[in-house]
């Protein structure tokens, strides 16, 4: 069976700091398949404590329920005492419905104590990562 996600890492400079990213593409129908393209680059020695996750859905057939969507918001919300940032951006198609589903998934991560961020382009996600990651560090 072929895997329905790529995984990618980013890094990127912010004022003498380093930001990492990883990107997670989903391609086709992926059910639960994801969680374990988010955990394997987590066992990676190199993975830094304070990961963002951005999420590219433009590519996936998945139309999850709230009551799918529910615990891996729950799932999710464990992995930040693994070390991934509380803040996610997830990158949508021009498919309508995509927005809606993006939103529920942004009120169940809420509830779980993540901020999830909903974008169009990766760039613009990739950019609201790197400011927020800025942010945070700025104010320790």
């Amino acid at each position: 069976m072929q895997e329905c996600y790529n995984i990618e890492r980013r890094y990127a400079g912010l004022l003498g700091n380093q930001c990492s990213v990883l990107i997670i593409t989903l391609v086709g129908v992926c059910g639960e398949e994801p969680a374990g393209a988010i955990v394997e680059p987590m066992r990676d020695p190199r993975f830094q404590p304070g990961t963002s996750l951005l999420l590219d859905v433009r590519l996936s057939a998945d139309n999850p329920t709230s009551d799918e969507m529910r615990p891996r918001a729950r799932w999710l919300a464990t992995l930040q005492a693994k070390g991934l940032s509380s803040r996610c951006a997830i990158v949508i198609g021009p498919r309508t419905h995509e927005f809606g589903l993006a939103r529920m998934a942004a009120t169940h991560l809420e509830i779980q104590g993540l901020e999830l961020e909903i974008f169009t382009g990766l760039n613009e996600a990739l950019e609201w990562l790197s400011n927020a990651s800025a942010l945070g560090a700025a104010s320790i």
